[in-house]
């Protein structure tokens, strides 16, 4: 599975970059990048066809096992429209669609690993916010005893 994001940028809404990340959720092998940029670039529907097949071939995808696919979006005005055209080709392609929704892209690399290991001995969480939140308190959590620190929370306003 991989996840698909639009790379953000807070100046600049032009920039329409997709972030694709390995079933493990963490960054793909920079090997992919050629990959992601034919078919970035495919100027037709029989381009980007050609682009796929190649891809397939190249990389020895078993098209017999099910293609899940889990991705989301930032808050640009465009996102929703990218994000039907997305779920359009996944579903011409007999993919799985997950729309996480508008979230951080750490939460979706979170999910991408969740969903890939739920039921097995390497579960990593429950694939949900709720169960990402849980994993970063819970980290949070041991490194503050691990580090034996003490939080202290100001209840009033210093300059009062």
């Amino acid at each position: 599975m991989l996840f698909a994001r639009r790379r953000h940028t807070f100046t600049n809404y032009q920039d329409n970059g997709v972030k694709l990340v390995d079933p493990r959720g963490e960054m793909l092998e920079s090997s992919w990048e050629s990959h992601a940029t034919v078919l970035a670039n495919a100027s037709s529907t029989d381009e980007l066809i050609s682009a796929l097949h190649d891809l397939i071939k190249t990389a020895k995808i078993d098209l017999s096992k099910p293609a899940r696919v889990v991705y989301a979006r930032d808050t640009r005005p465009s996102g929703p429209a990218l994000v039907a055209a997305l779920e359009h080709g996944l579903t011409a392609m007999g993919a799985e669609p997950r729309n996480a929704g508008v979230i951080a892209t750490p939460l979706l690399h979170y999910l991408v690993r969740a969903i890939n290991t739920k039921g097995t001995k390497d579960s990593y969480g429950d694939d949900t916010e709720e169960g990402y939140y849980t994993k970063l308190s819970s980290a949070f959590n041991k490194l503050i005893v691990r580090a034996n620190v003490f939080l202290c929370v100001p209840l009033h306003n210093p300059s009062d």
